[in-house]
């Protein structure tokens, strides 16, 4: 089974899980509050989606696995659904005043203590923003934008709607002014997050925007971890920044690690048996084990130390799989998903 999912599309209407903050402009989000309270929030800007599809959440099944809270929000703003990196209209900054106000209130109506912002290519940017103007404790981000103009006016230049729906045009002089927009916000703020940046080694991004922005970093003694991987095309961050941002978010709130190993993957036949073993990061962490048939919670246990353990009989033809839940010590729970094994094999 995939597991990362990127993206989630949403249309006029809204699913159900949505909500608007009627703030200057009305702010379109997600809040996956966590089951059990918790002091951290992970906060998802989302990337540009691809052209001709309307604005997507990003990341919602990466970090499903964890247990915190976690904040998504639309880049959905103006008559035609302009993405604005949560910035601005015609350089007024109510959407970023609307945006801010969204995460101050849930900031404080959940008691939060702890502020992680992420995100990458137009959603890397955005987190870099945000995280640094106000102060986050830490941002995971990969293949940002930078240098926002020259992305928007000489490097994509079907994005040029959101460079006129910002700054009002598409001249010299406005690719100027969104040229400037992260490197003033990082020279006039007095915070120093901790930023973790990955992306391809060989993207025309690492020399076009990363490379200036670390050496700005640099320059205001601002901590930063970079992360090269052996790639060179933007769009293969997708293959490898889910993984990152997941075990990243995990690490940075101290939530346990969980994996699955199992006896059996792909297909079998009825009445054998799969041994399904959680590996995870302390003897002391207590595991708790659901079975699903076809997508249906069919057996589940508590919570134990001692039965890191799962065997099943795999009775009836159909899709199987297991969910492993990890609590440590200070109650922080994270799950992991098996693999599926199919069973349309009769018994022999």
């Amino acid at each position: 089974m995939k597991h990362w999912l990127e993206s989630i599309k949403v249309g006029k209407i809204m699913n159900k899980s949505e909500q608007i903050f009627k703030g200057e402009v009305d702010v379109t989000y997600l809040f996956k509050k966590s089951y059990r309270k918790t002091n951290g929030l992970v906060i998802i800007f989302s990337a540009f989606p691809s052209k001709g599809q309307p604005p997507m959440y990003n990341y919602i099944r990466t970090l499903s696995g964890i247990d915190c809270n976690k904040l998504f929000i639309l880049d959905r703003f103006g008559d035609d659904d302009y993405a604005s990196y949560y910035l601005c209209e015609n350089r007024e900054f109510a959407i970023e005043r609307s945006v801010i106000a969204l995460i101050n209130t849930l900031v404080k109506e959940n008691d939060i203590k702890h502020i992680i912002s992420g995100g990458s290519s137009k959603g890397g940017a955005a987190s870099l923003y945000y995280g640094i103007k106000y102060g986050f404790d830490n941002i995971v981000v990969a293949s940002p934008q930078y240098l926002l103009g020259n992305f928007l006016l000489k490097e994509d230049k079907d994005r040029q709607d959101s460079a006129i729906f910002m700054a009002g045009g598409n001249d010299r002089r406005s690719r100027k002014y969104l040229n400037a927009i992260i490197p003033s916000t990082i020279e006039e703020t007095p915070h120093k997050p901790h930023i973790f940046i990955h992306l391809g080694r060989y993207e025309a991004h690492y020399k076009d925007h990363v490379k200036p922005l670390i050496k700005k970093l640099d320059k205001a003694q601002m901590k930063y971890t970079l992360d090269l991987g052996e790639y060179s095309r933007h769009n293969d961050v997708m293959k490898y920044f889910p993984k990152l941002f997941h075990d990243h978010v995990r690490d940075i709130l101290n939530y346990p690690h969980i994996s699955i190993q199992q006896s059996i993957i792909g297909e079998c036949s009825l009445g054998a048996e799969c041994t399904f073993t959680a590996q995870t990061d302390a003897a002391s962490n207590k595991i708790a084990w659901y079975l699903y048939h076809n997508d249906n919670k069919v057996a589940s246990t508590e919570y134990t130390t001692t039965d890191k353990d799962y065997t099943v009989r795999l009775e009836s033809k159909g899709q199987y799989y297991v969910k492993a839940f990890c609590m440590n010590n200070d109650k922080l729970q994270c799950s992991a998903t098996s693999e599926s094994i199919m069973v349309n094999v009769a018994r022999v």
